[in-house]
């Protein structure tokens, strides 16, 4: 799906709804620990810069959820137990939500109500 070359950075755009989602799963961890919210911050960020800007071509569809596959999404694994999904828009990666994995991602990506919830690990 790349068009880009071997060695090619590629420009990722964390869009205001992936933001929220990295800004509420922090909040929620600050919690409990405000230094562990802070390093699950920067870990995520610091796996979007080292893997997803360099190899994209990593990434594969939510098998767990054909519907965001059948709208372009890819799956990332940006921490432990959160996935970023993520669509080419032209040529930049644009990051449209990072969620827990045992979130139900039919209900929040708008799937079809009576599709049976699956592991997004899978």
């Amino acid at each position: 799906m790349t068009t880009g070359k071997q060695n090619e950075k590629y420009q990722v755009k964390i869009v205001p709804t992936a933001k929220k989602d990295l800004r509420d799963a922090a909040m929620y961890i600050a919690q409990n620990s405000p230094a562990n919210a802070r390093k699950f911050v920067a870990d995520v960020r610091a796996r979007i810069n080292d893997v997803l800007v360099n190899s994209p071509n990593i990434c594969l569809p939510p098998r767990a959820y054909p519907f965001l596959a059948e709208q372009g999404y890819f799956r990332f694994s940006v921490h432990t137990n959160y996935s970023a999904l993520w669509v080419w828009n032209g040529s930049v990666i644009e990051i449209h939500r990072i969620l827990h994995n045992k979130r139900n991602w039919t209900l929040i990506m708008g799937g079809s109500e009576g599709i049976e919830e699956a592991d997004p690990s899978e």
